[in-house]
């Protein structure tokens, strides 16, 4: 009897391939088995899949049709009774598999459960998907540290990603398998839904952990719009908006009902922040702030339990608490007289503080603190190269700090015709070049390639043989610069 069946759906990208299978297959069970399925892969991914012989079964399509029918034609060929399908583009953690597992056996309704997936850097990418106000699907906790005590409680939930995701072999039979009105968007999504609507649970689980690098297997763009389109018809309007219900749950978002309205909401720095409508530098002031407190807090309440003291230092245990705009009657009426800049220096020398005692005390520190060192330093280097008032582009997954860049104008690379972050990594090389030159013709002067992104070095071979090429990098430790103006473009 084949336990279970890990089906990972490739469409090119060898060199990620080959990382994910090294990563799975020395702790496969003998009872599971891995299926790769091809999907008309134009590089040198059958060869590599030959190298691996009978480790792993290798199912191929003639045509490139998607992530929905690669899963569908991986299940047909699959023996197992459970079948886990992984995303190319990660690289699990040891015990995920088993977790999956375990997780499953011990809840007999739960026809789906998705693991917790976490980017290189630490911090969260999925922990569960919830759906909010606006009707649309979200991921649960995206951006908090691994560790956050909310990303670790596995619980029942609408929906979870199909990059990982297990799913009962004969529910999935039921269910017809992935739609494939879909393209490479929201097939989990509509799968778990009618799963639930089917009557079967759709499971967290936070044991089960695989590092992700979030869409830069398959790439989006006008499919993604389609996909978008058949959810909002199918499920919009009748989706269960849950997201606060989920906050409430874990403690971040409170309601205190008093004789008469208002009411007063008290809502975790560790959640968001308050926009009283007092202008867009202060809310990013206070958003920082916030992020800032709520990590030191963290890491001081670690470093007190590892180095057995029995409490913090009184000025580093006390001093977030005092000054939290959060807090008390503080939230309610108090910003007036408060200084935002004094707290947020005073959050930043805390800030080193609790990194000195890392140093001191913990041979590995987390690298909460490590990643907001790491802005600052990239941002000095900005500083020292890039003149004044030129265009920026910074490498990001969306990160408001990281473009913070005082007075040179930054944005996010890639980002969508409105300068936002574009929520997904590029297709491919040709795709990255094309957003860079498209955006040095409108006036961008340098790109900043921060030391966490320096993966898209290796990833995207023809994108940085691009900038070799044409563009004059300066080396800076934390990252790299490219200056694209006067470059030799294409």
């Amino acid at each position: 009897m084949t336990r279970a069946s890990v089906i990972v759906p490739v469409h090119g990208h060898a060199a990620l391939t080959r990382r994910c299978l090294d990563a799975v297959l020395p702790l496969l069970p003998p009872d599971c088995e891995a299926i790769v399925v091809d999907d008309a892969s134009p590089d040198s991914t059958p060869a590599l899949l030959r190298a691996y012989g009978e480790r792993i079964r290798v199912v191929t399509l003639a045509a490139n049709e998607g992530f929905a029918a690669a899963c569908n034609a991986g299940a047909e060929a699959a023996r197992g009774e459970a079948l886990v399908f992984l995303n190319n583009d990660t690289e699990p953690r040891p015990g995920w598999l088993e977790a999956l597992l375990g997780h499953a056996a011990r809840r007999p309704r739960a026809d789906v459960v998705g693991a917790k997936l976490v980017f290189p850097t630490g911090t969260v990418q999925h922990a569960g998907v919830v759906f909010g106000q606006d009707g649309y699907p979200h991921h649960l906790y995206a951006g908090l540290p691994e560790d956050a005590p909310e990303v670790n409680r596995s619980r029942p939930l609408q929906a979870v990603t199909g990059a990982c995701m297990l799913v009962r072999g004969e529910a999935f039979a039921a269910l017809g398998g992935f739609d494939r009105g879909y393209l490479n968007s929201l097939e989990d999504v509509d799968l778990c839904l009618r799963a639930g609507a089917r009557g079967g649970e759709v499971h967290y689980c936070h044991e089960a952990v695989v590092v992700h690098l979030e869409s830069a297997s398959r790439g989006r763009g006008e499919r993604f719009e389609r996909s978008v389109a058949r959810y909002r018809e199918r499920w919009r309007a009748s989706v269960r908006r849950d997201d606060l219900a989920i906050y409430l749950e874990d403690g971040l978002l409170d309601v205190e009902y008093a004789a008469s309205y208002p009411l007063r909401l008290s809502v975790s720095p560790r959640l968001g922040v308050v926009d009283d409508g007092r202008g867009e530098e202060r809310e990013q002031l206070l958003e920082t702030y916030a992020r800032q407190v709520s990590d030191l807090l963290a890491e001081v309440m670690r470093l007190t339990a590892i180095a057995g003291t029995g409490a913090a230092t009184p000025e580093v245990a006390a001093t977030p608490a005092q000054l939290s705009p959060h807090s008390g009657d503080n939230c309610a009426g108090s910003a007036a007289v408060v200084d935002h800049r004094g707290l947020l220096a005073e959050a930043s020398r805390l800030e080193e503080e609790a990194r000195a005692l890392q140093e001191r005390f913990i041979a590995a520190p987390t690298a909460v603190l490590g990643y907001r060192r790491l802005v600052e330093r990239v941002r000095a280097a900005v500083e020292e190269t890039v003149p004044l008032g030129a265009d920026v582009l910074v490498v990001s997954r969306g990160d408001r700090e990281l473009v913070a860049l005082g007075d040179r104008p930054a944005g996010h690379f890639p980002q969508d015709p409105a300068g936002r972050y574009l929520g997904h990594h590029p297709r491919d090389s040709a795709d990255a070049i094309a957003q860079l030159e498209r955006l040095r013709e409108s006036g961008a002067g340098y790109l900043v390639l921060p030391e966490t992104a320096y993966w898209w070095l290796d990833h995207y071979e023809g994108f940085a043989a691009h900038l070799r090429e044409r563009y004059p990098a300066a080396e800076r430790g934390v990252c790299s610069i490219y200056t694209l103006a006067g470059g030799t473009g294409r």
